[in-house]
């Protein structure tokens, strides 16, 4: 079950021994320029599915927007729901000075998990390329 771990580096280990590997770039500005917004997590309420463990890098997982939340489904059903807030849509980067602009649907691109001590997956980041409409629906 770990096999697929064990390629990947670890890009940081917590306090409590949970580890982000996978793949480190690029920075979060340069997707948002890019209009694919950086995933850096699932919400922890409601607390994701438990099938997020069966979630890997290279997995393309469907993001659509529901209201005020996004939410994450594979072929199975809904994951979770993104970090992402509302209000931070239409708002301007920090750093780039770029609006912001969170799709309403589009496919994340998985590259990075929180795995356990046991080799879980708890947790995913990655990008979302948005539809080719561009997830404006």
């Amino acid at each position: 079950m770990t096999e697929h771990i064990e390629q990947y580096p670890v890009i940081s280990q917590r306090a409590n021994g949970d580890r982000l590997i996978g793949i480190a770039g690029p920075l979060a500005q340069d997707l948002y320029d890019r209009d694919t917004p950086p995933v850096h997590g699932l919400a922890m309420k409601p607390a994701p599915l438990p099938r997020v463990a069966d979630v890997r890098i290279g997995d393309r997982l469907r993001v659509e927007r529901v209201g005020d939340q996004w939410t994450v489904s594979d072929g199975d059903g809904q994951l979770g729901i993104l970090r992402w807030r509302r209000a931070d849509d239409g708002k301007r980067h920090a750093v780039t000075g770029k609006v912001v602009r969170l799709p309403q649907a589009g496919m994340l691109h998985v590259q990075r998990l929180v795995i356990d001590q046991a080799g879980t997956v708890k947790d995913i980041g990655g990008y979302v390329e948005p539809d080719q409409d561009g997830g404006q629906n």
